[in-house]
């Protein structure tokens, strides 16, 4: 039972460790990576696989802190409280950065992908379709960020559960004594 307690406090302090990676990630790519779509993606990506291993490497810490053998629900369970925390950093932090550090953001970024789609010689009704889901991409609701909210935990669920059984280990029911 204490190992338990001292996994779910490790992944509580990973997530939020985590959480503020992810927001120095966030705001360098807004910041310096904005203007190019392609750039943008890449290092989205690239951030986003290192929040995964972090994820992951909360699994391996709370197995480890359990003596190397945790079941799926243990594992599993570490990983979700890091992801929860993570996400909610990361979605306040969003918040903040488009509201308050960076206000201009979601416009710079809508002029890039106009000059990006126009260089890409895209129809012109597909860029008018392209900006329409900017213009509605950047409206900042109560329930948008509710289903950002629950959109990226199921996501990341799903990388923590294929974690989770990766990493389980479960102690055997029966130690065979060397024969």
């Amino acid at each position: 039972m204490a190992a338990t307690q001292n996994s779910d406090m490790t992944a509580l302090k990973t997530g939020i460790i985590l959480g503020l990676l992810y927001c120095v990630f966030i705001f360098i790519q807004n910041q310096f990576f904005y203007s190019n779509p392609l750039q943008f993606a890449a290092i989205k990506g690239v951030c986003y696989i290192i929040i995964l291993a972090g994820v992951f490497y909360t699994g391996y810490t709370a197995k480890k802190e359990q003596g190397g053998f945790i079941t799926f629900q243990d594992c599993l369970k570490a990983m979700l409280i890091t992801i929860a925390v993570l996400e909610i950093i990361y979605l306040l932090f969003s918040l903040v950065y488009v509201k308050f550090i960076n206000p201009t953001f979601m416009d710079k970024m809508k002029v890039a992908y106009l000059a990006f789609f126009e260089e890409k010689k895209m129809p012109e009704e597909e860029i008018n379709k392209q900006m329409e889901r900017f213009n509605e991409a950047g409206k900042i609701t109560a329930w948008a960020m509710i289903q950002t909210y629950g959109f990226a935990l199921i996501i990341d669920a799903v990388f923590a559960v294929i974690f989770a059984a990766i990493l389980k280990n479960n102690k055997p029911a029966f130690e065979n004594p060397s024969t």
